[in-house]
């Protein structure tokens, strides 16, 4: 299982330079074609809306389908058809939405699959999150590479950039031929897992403060676009700005297990939403330097909230229904972004003033950061 555990590791970094070309080209093409900040919503929307509709189905079907290399393996090969596809279809708006939409629905089932074998494959907590913060790494660290290297490349090829994401697709795909019949099992557990017993009021007052939180966050990448439009660079400079945040991103992971150590869960995700809320600021001053120091404020924080919500799942629910239960709130906590898109980029074509905005959505983040300690803070069973 760990060989498989290895080839994951690989595909994942295949991954991170595929989802680097779609995140960069994508967008800039629908943006340059259309001319509108709506276009870059609705990309958004479409892309978003397989992550608010199925990772509880795929997590629940993870857990119980034993082949799991199969799906991933077919997953990877759709998608690269898909993306062949969509590369002449940037003519037709609402076609490119569909095949957009589909791609990220099969992205979600390969993204899955290394979700769930790292829960099988162990069920000690410090096991869990040195496999979980590797994988992590390894997607952080391509991230610095990748995104310049597709922001370029977007530049001088457009759209035909993501053949080579196509081409990515089905070497990833190739390599996990070997082990399509391998049977991917839950290992036996000594000890019955840790359950939460929430009231239901006690689930939606989490949810909603979730929501309000990825609302205000979200923004950040409209405010982004509503800057780098206008400069003749803005693709490049998009691609360099995505691997600050991972750079931020990775030295919150580099120093998450030391920091974990002093700080209690809790208060590490506390910290982690408070610095991406007022990085906010930063992105309604519409100036470059800003950006770059937004960015980073915005991976460092959102490394640390990330890496903290993957050890509370695993050490409070149990390992039979992990994926089922992440795939929900990764539902939850997905659906209001695209519709935080679509609200800023529509009030910012509207006329409004993008420095307002930036501290009313940073005033917001820091509102729920405080509710979520406070929530935290609350008693409840284990």
């Amino acid at each position: 299982m760990k060989k498989l555990y290895h080839l994951v590791l690989f595909t994942t970094a295949l991954r991170v330079f595929g989802d680097a070309i779609e995140s960069v080209a994508i967008p800039w093409t629908l943006l340059r074609g259309t001319g509108s900040l709506l276009s870059v919503a609705g990309y958004s929307l479409v892309s978003m809306l397989p992550w608010m509709l199925f990772p509880p189905l795929l997590g629940k079907v993870l857990d119980r389908v034993e082949r799991k290399v199969k799906l991933a393996f077919l997953s990877m090969i759709l998608q690269a058809i898909l993306v062949v596809f969509l590369i002449f279809s940037f003519s037709n708006v609402w076609l490119a939405y569909i095949l957009i939409s589909l791609i990220s629905a099969l992205d979600t089932l390969h993204r899955y699959f290394g979700f769930t074998l790292i829960a099988t494959i162990t069920s000690e907590e410090s096991e869990l999150q040195r496999l979980n913060a590797t994988l992590q790494g390894i997607s952080r660290g391509f991230s610095l590479l990748a995104f310049p290297f597709a922001g370029y490349l977007a530049y001088l090829f457009g759209a035909r950039l993501l053949f080579m994401d196509a081409l990515f697709l089905i070497f990833g795909a190739f390599s996990l031929m070997p082990y399509l019949n391998v049977k991917v099992l839950k290992k036996e557990e000594s000890e019955s897992p840790a359950k939460l017993e929430l009231t239901l009021k006690t689930v939606a007052l989490f949810i909603g403060i979730i929501l309000t939180f990825n609302f205000a966050i979200s923004s950040f990448k409209i405010f982004l676009f509503s800057t780098l439009r206008n400069l003749e660079l803005g693709e490049a400079l998009y691609g360099t700005l995505q691997s600050i945040r991972d750079i931020g991103g990775l030295i919150a992971l580099l120093g998450i297990v030391s920091l974990l150590k002093k700080l209690e869960l809790k208060k590490a995700a506390f910290i982690g939403m408070l610095l991406q809320s007022l990085a906010l600021i930063l992105f309604g001053f519409s100036k470059v330097w800003a950006l770059f120091f937004g960015v980073f404020v915005l991976g460092l924080g959102g490394q640390m909230l990330n890496v903290s919500m993957d050890s509370i799942f695993q050490k409070h629910f149990p390992l039979e229904k992990l994926g089922t239960y992440r795939g929900l709130f990764d539902a939850l906590a997905t659906i209001i972004i695209p519709l935080s898109h679509l609200t800023f980029a529509f009030l910012l074509e509207s006329g409004f003033n993008i420095r307002m905005l930036s501290i009313m959505v940073s005033l917001l983040g820091i509102l729920s950061s405080f509710g979520f300690w406070t929530f935290l803070k609350k008693p409840y069973k284990v």
